[in-house]
């Protein structure tokens, strides 16, 4: 599958989810981990769809703390505290639609962060692929920002 396939999985998760924000985690091209609808304070202020998605795919797989080469796959840009886990997590690779200023422009209220910024502190190069898709997600943000 290519990024565009994946990113758009992770968007069908947002339109689905209680909160617009969604997430995969795909390693050897497989899909590993899924935030499906437990997103943001589903369990608490701090189930973001990133950091469920990365939950999914340790338990799932076995894989805690080792998710090195993987990829993640979100519908808006991660906050500082997801970027962090990602860091931590070693991804190799980031893509995202939305940014944080659509979310905070159309749902709600963002500490607006400096994705390449924070990007420098991951031990190995984390490639970035900005708001692919943009559109399609900032269009459910919109919508379930005038619910």
């Amino acid at each position: 599958m290519t990024d565009e396939q994946y990113i758009d999985i992770a968007i069908g998760i947002s339109k689905k989810a209680k909160y617009p924000y969604g997430a995969i985690v795909v390693k050897d091209e497989e899909i590993i981990g899924r935030s499906d609808d437990k997103t943001l304070m589903e369990t608490s202020m701090y189930s973001h769809a990133e950091l469920e998605a990365i939950e999914s795919a340790s338990k799932n797989k076995n894989l805690y703390g080792d998710l090195k080469g993987a990829t993640l796959y979100v519908s808006c840009e991660p906050c500082m505290m997801c970027m962090g886990a990602i860091l931590y997590e070693e991804f190799s690779k980031l893509v995202y639609a939305a940014t944080l200023q659509d979310s905070n422009d159309n749902y709600c209220p963002e500490m607006i962060t400096n994705i390449d910024e924070l990007a420098k502190y991951s031990k190995n190069k984390i490639k970035v692929v900005k708001e692919l898709h943009r559109d399609k997600a900032v269009k459910i943000l919109k919508e379930r920002g005038e619910q």
